[in-house]
């Protein structure tokens, strides 16, 4: 709830159009995971001083390292996913004609962490009906 309100702080900060375009400023946000998007670096280093401020005036401080600024080509982390746009090539998506297209799959550490939880059930003294009890709420989220 403490989040309640960015979304509008910063679009009404937010330039409407940079060189004829528009700026791109999106704020995508879960709980206290956010993402707030621009067509450049200058546009969102502003936008970082708006978050900064947003946050000061509920006695909020934000982590340092687990904040960046960077090309979607770099990629990100998000929720467990690794979003990036990566040169096209035809395996990917035949029917674009695009340079690039947006990529988004389980981060490294998801799967590791998803791996440890099904490894941890299946073992030979287990019989499968417990086996498959536990595996399917996992499986589900």
């Amino acid at each position: 709830m403490a989040f309640n309100g960015l979304e509008s702080a910063i679009k009404s900060a937010a330039p409407k159009r940079i060189r004829g375009r528009t700026s791109g400023v999106h704020v995508i946000r879960y709980a206290n995971d956010l993402v707030i998007t621009g067509r450049n670096r200058e546009t969102l280093k502003e936008m970082r001083k708006i978050l900064e401020r947003f946050l000061e005036d509920r006695g909020l401080n934000w982590s340092e390292s687990k904040t960046r600024i960077t090309h979607i080509k770099e990629g990100f982390h998000f929720l467990g996913f690794n979003l990036r746009r990566m040169v096209h090539r035809g395996t990917r998506n035949k029917s674009s004609n695009q340079e690039t297209v947006f990529m988004m799959k389980p981060s490294k550490k998801a799967i590791e962490s998803l791996t440890a939880k099904i490894s941890s059930f299946i073992q030979k003294e287990n019989p499968i009906d417990m086996i498959v009890k536990n595996l399917n709420p996992i499986l589900r989220d």
